[in-house]
């Protein structure tokens, strides 16, 4: 008579090797399943991009073919704020404060300068009805590949804390300057920051010959501000808010850049008792913009008008994102470059609207010539 025998379970060594082959097989699929989300984001990215470039448009088809200037002022309201309506955001628009007041002052006339419900109204970028405006971020401002941080003012406690974002316009090649003109431009009412003449900053690597001269983009000149003792309403103020036109790119709206992408800086105030770190929040006109000096997601540092603008150099406190003071020959110049998390390049929004992804590896004379809507290049992207 035989006897059944009672079924055997997996021994530690055959249970071991499952593991390890289960080990294995999770290691190989987890980078698979990152690279697929990165590339969804990515793609969500370039939406945002696309749709950046859907309201310039819209813009310009309202304003007689002109685009929104690139700033009210040096410090105070960008393109970032002219657009809103065309992003469907005019609830947020309405609310705020587009007249312009002179630098330093502390009081103004019109209800579209002050909040009569805040004592502490005031200044520039700092208006509280406009930072109010902006909280809780714009949707399409942001890359979801990217960290999200805010913008503080007045110190670690931040009593003005704005949303950052991830998309900027281009500024040309070289880097944007405070007080300057265009050949044969001239603005009534002092201090302007002006996008339309660049300085060839020379601190970096000590190459004093690798200069590049005005050759024009397409977001340039600065809005017009009123005479000295005189004041902006609303309706006046936005209907200086045009910048260049876009019969001004001579070089081809598909051969020319318009947005591309910054990293949102940390809000570690670290480095100044009144600012966390300036990139990425461009409530202030030196932030909205980037430069095509250097290549995308470059090791070489951007360039701010004041050290206590941007970490302090060393620190590395935002990764891939150093920083100095800037060294230009006159005045202030502020040269920021694009960047992103996605490996190995930007999404860039075109002047005709449409975006591509461009590689970290780009020859730099073709990324300049990118920037440029004047410059007269043959671009080949090959």
């Amino acid at each position: 008579m035989s006897r059944s025998r009672a079924p055997q379970g997996f021994t530690l060594v055959e249970l071991l090797v499952v593991i390890a082959i289960i080990g294995v097989l999770i290691g190989l699929l987890l980078p698979a399943v990152q690279q697929a989300r990165e590339a969804a984001r990515r793609m969500q990215c370039s939406n945002n991009m696309r749709q950046l470039g859907l309201a310039i448009h819209n813009f310009a088809d309202t304003s007689a073919g002109y685009l929104p200037a690139g700033c009210r002022d040096y410090n105070f309201m960008s393109w970032v704020t002219f657009i809103l309506p065309q992003m469907e955001q005019n609830n947020r628009y309405e609310v705020m404060s587009v007249s312009y007041v002179a630098y330093g002052a502390s009081s103004g006339t019109g209800g579209w300068i002050y909040d009569s419900s805040d004592s502490s109204e005031g200044g520039r970028y700092d208006r509280m009805q406009n930072v109010r405006a902006w909280q809780g971020g714009v949707e399409n401002y942001q890359c979801p590949s990217s960290l999200e941080n805010d913008f503080y003012t007045g110190g670690a406690t931040g009593t003005r804390i704005w949303p950052k974002i991830n998309y900027v316009a281009c500024g040309g090649a070289t880097a944007v300057g405070d007080a300057q003109t265009r050949t044969g431009s001239v603005i009534a009412g002092g201090r302007n920051w002006r996008i339309s003449n660049y300085y060839g900053l020379k601190r970096i690597g000590g190459n004093s010959s690798d200069i590049v001269m005005e050759a024009g983009a397409l977001f340039g000149n600065g809005m017009k501000v009123p005479l000295p003792g005189t004041a902006d309403g609303r309706a006046d103020a936005m209907a200086k808010a045009k910048g260049e036109s876009m019969a001004s790119c001579t070089d081809g709206l598909s051969n020319t850049a318009m947005f591309s992408e910054v990293l949102q800086t940390s809000s570690d105030t670290s480095h100044s008792s009144t600012y966390s770190d300036f990139r990425g929040g461009p409530y202030r006109g030196e932030n909205a913009f980037f430069t095509t000096y250097y290549e995308p997601n470059t090791k070489n540092p951007d360039e701010m008008m004041s050290s206590s603008y941007c970490h302090s150099p060393g620190t590395d406190v935002t990764k891939g994102a150093p920083c100095i003071a800037e060294n230009a020959p006159s005045g202030y110049a502020v040269r920021i470059s694009a960047r992103s998390y996605h490996p190995g390049g930007v999404n860039v929004t075109r002047g005709d609207g449409s975006v591509g992804f461009f590689a970290d590896t780009i020859a730099r004379p073709v990324w300049r010539a990118f920037g440029t809507s004047q410059g007269g290049e043959t671009l080949n992207f090959n």
